[in-house]
């Protein structure tokens, strides 16, 4: 839990009274708790009080605004489809956590999209042109995300071409576009299948396994502003096509400092195996100062829900518990999202680089949501940058 601090303590870091701090409190700015020793008290979230006070220190200057904006900041853009609050994740106010536990893929990109009756999976699948399947085969070397950067761009023409239509033929085009990313990742033609059917079968699990990947899909279906959904609006607000946002997508997830974080827990794991302990291997990397992936997350003081979610799918006794039982013992953090998915794709035997397929499939359905919602907005997504090179007259000199 959050270190909680009485009144007198917040209203000291604050520097403000005790009417001022109650405001806070009724503007949602900061939470306050019952103190477990006498209810009477309330007592406040530290974090969000050290929050307030570096707000305060930057004052109001746009630049320096700006600036904490771009780094896990303040709101930058009205949407609403996603909502990270009180340490918990809601789809269109619904619990993600909740909701993962019975909705597909499908179901989670209908309401994202806000389809309402409308089902844009209702249909035959999506005819493709003879280049597809020829080069389907061919891209058996290439990771499932290049397979999908490489085959958006061979959908149909309409897809590519046109972007200012109603809603629900680009909701066609959504699912289209769904269906054909997990047909690329998998390596196999598009069908009616549900995605996480389409993944259980080309990676040879059970049916129970299949429900596991379903919600694991589901979890990663939307996260708000993060860099790759960033990267979409911005390429919505040009006026571009889905399949050209999804690609931009798929590039500013394939980071190390994004969905490519999972390689990084599965690197984790892979020295654990080899040395047979999590303890000495964890230590050693906290005493070289190594960052250790897969815990923690600035948006969740608390620990992410969605990693918990993913850990609770593990099988009793499964090696990454007493991996997550040390690492929680020795960093103090809870798993994020990221180790849920890395541990949950190797105990179910799925092949390396599933953790990446399946957070860059899942998350295809909260890219088109935000390409939707942004091509309702007017005008470009175009931020200034705050210039720090050589004034003029000396550049014009050299």
């Amino acid at each position: 839990m959050a270190d909680l601090i009485d009144a007198a303590a917040a209203t000291g870091l604050l520097g403000i009274g005790r009417q001022t701090l109650y405001a806070y409190v009724s503007r949602g700015l900061i939470h306050a708790e019952p103190d477990p020793v006498d209810p009477r008290r309330s007592l406040y979230r530290q974090d969000e009080i050290q929050a307030l006070v570096q707000r305060k220190a930057r004052g109001r200057k746009p630049e320096r605004v700006a600036r904490a904006a771009l780094d896990w900041g303040l709101p930058v853009l009205d949407s609403a489809i996603t909502q990270i609050q009180g340490g918990r994740l809601y789809y269109r106010g619904t619990d993600a956590v909740h909701w993962s536990r019975a909705a597909t893929l499908e179901e989670t990109a209908r309401l994202l999209w806000d389809c309402g009756a409308a089902d844009p999976f209702d249909a035959a699948p999506p005819e493709l042109p003879g280049l597809w399947a020829e080069l389907l085969p061919r891209l058996g070397g290439f990771s499932a995300i290049e397979r999908c950067t490489a085959l958006l761009a061979l959908g149909e023409p309409a897809a590519l071409a046109t972007w200012a239509r109603r809603a629900a033929p680009l909701w066609l085009d959504g699912g289209r576009l769904m269906r054909e990313m997990a047909a690329a990742a998998a390596g196999v033609m598009p069908s009616v299948l549900p995605v996480h059917e389409v993944l259980a079968r080309a990676w040879g699990v059970d049916d129970e396994a299949a429900e596991r990947i379903r919600t694991a899909l589901v979890l990663c279906a939307d996260h708000e502003l993060n860099a790759s959904t960033f990267t979409v609006r911005c390429i919505a607000s040009t006026g571009a096509s889905l399949p050209a946002a999804l690609v931009g997508g798929l590039a500013a997830c394939s980071g190390p400092l994004h969905g490519g974080m999972t390689a990084r827990c599965e690197a984790l794991f892979d020295e654990i195996d080899r040395a047979g302990d999590p303890v000495p291997v964890i230590a050693a990397r906290l005493q070289r100062g190594d960052p250790i992936a897969g815990f923690s997350h600035p948006l969740y003081p608390d620990g992410d829900p969605r990693g918990r979610a993913l850990v609770a799918l593990l099988a009793e006794g499964d090696r990454h518990c007493a991996i997550l039982a040390a690492a929680e013992r020795l960093i103090g953090h809870a798993p994020n999202l990221d180790f849920g998915l890395a541990a949950l794709t190797r105990s179910l035997g799925l092949p390396r680089g599933a953790a990446f397929t399946l957070f860059a499939i899942g998350r295809s359905a909260g890219w088109i949501a935000h390409a939707l919602e942004q091509r309702m907005q007017p005008g470009l997504i175009r931020p200034r940058a705050r210039y720090v090179g050589p004034p003029p007259a000396l550049a014009s000199a050299v």
